[in-house]
């Protein structure tokens, strides 16, 4: 990792790190459970690949030059803080400069702990969250429902065009959570989903 990104040394910085994320984010909650804490006023979706991968990139940093952030955190939750600190020797979890973050995204989110590649977040995480310093927008993204939620109160934003497909709430339903090797969401996950995505914006 470059200097613009720092990672917790100790339990403390990374309890630190949840607190920020716990501001806007509830991460005992999975889906179809809603993650925010508020209600955004907009919910913008993609695929969760797109979420740990490099293309995300230029869209945290569309969110943080909309929002003038001065950071971005990012902290996984599945695996815990604890179990990537027993593997690892890590916790999972990082802070980036707002400045840097479309150009190191993808090299905080591959690095390796200790070499191990198991140990980096875009191979081993299940779900990932991020946060904007000016507490505005988070990010959910959760790898058994293949999707990548953005929260914020602004519609259209800029981060929208930025390669990454985003795509309406019931086509995200059914392109990306229903592929032949998962176990299709049953009716009542999918209403219970779309019910607390209309109740948030």
């Amino acid at each position: 990792m470059n200097d613009a990104t720092t990672t917790p040394r100790n339990d403390r910085e990374y309890e630190q790190i949840l607190d920020e994320v716990r501001a806007l984010i509830d991460v005992e909650r999975r889906l179809p459970a809603w993650p925010f804490r508020n209600t955004p006023g907009n919910i913008d979706i993609c695929q969760y690949g797109h979420a740990v991968e490099g293309p995300f990139g230029p869209v945290l940093q569309a969110l943080a030059d909309a929002y003038g952030d001065a950071s971005i955190t990012v902290a996984a939750l599945d695996p815990s803080g604890a179990y990537y600190h027993k593997h690892y020797g890590a916790y999972g979890a990082f802070r980036i400069a707002a400045h840097v973050v479309g150009a190191s995204y993808y090299d905080a989110v591959a690095f390796e702990p200790q070499g191990d590649p198991t140990g980096a977040l875009t191979f081993t995480t299940d779900v990932l969250t991020i946060v904007g310093s000016s507490g505005r927008w988070s990010v959910w993204a959760e790898r058994s429902w293949d999707l990548a939620l953005i929260a914020s109160d602004q519609e259209n934003g800029p981060w929208l065009a930025c390669g990454v497909p985003f795509v309406p709430a019931e086509t995200a339903l059914a392109d990306f959570t229903e592929p032949d090797f998962k176990t299709p969401l049953t009716t009542e996950e999918r209403d219970e989903f779309l019910r607390n995505l209309r109740n948030s914006v």
